[in-house]
């Protein structure tokens, strides 16, 4: 056992290959990437322009439309009062909440 040939240290390398391919990636395009703290994104403006709440966010609201023309459903980032009020305004069963 204290023979030195069974005793060899081997150096493992792995190498990267090298691309000219260059990859974009817009950070807004990333749901759930850690961008610091989230702000409402409910508008609070008037018809004329969009005013953002700009409180805390710790809501991810899904919200089915219910007009009956069948729009896409909408995704917004809420704080809990702006939460509160559109759970007013709409049936529980087009709202789904989950936390930030």
């Amino acid at each position: 056992m204290n023979d030195p040939a069974a005793c060899q240290h081997r150096q493992v390398a792995k190498t990267l290959e090298h691309t000219d391919a260059a990859i974009e990636v817009d950070l807004d395009d990333l749901p759930g990437f850690d961008r610091g703290r989230q702000r409402c994104e409910c508008d609070h403006g008037d018809e004329e322009a969009y005013a953002p709440c700009g409180r805390k966010a710790k809501w991810r609201v899904s919200i089915d439309c219910e007009c009956g023309e069948n729009h896409p459903r909408t995704v917004e980032i809420l704080c809990s009062r702006c939460l509160r009020t559109l759970r007013a305004s709409q049936s529980a069963e087009s709202i789904t909440a989950r936390p930030l």
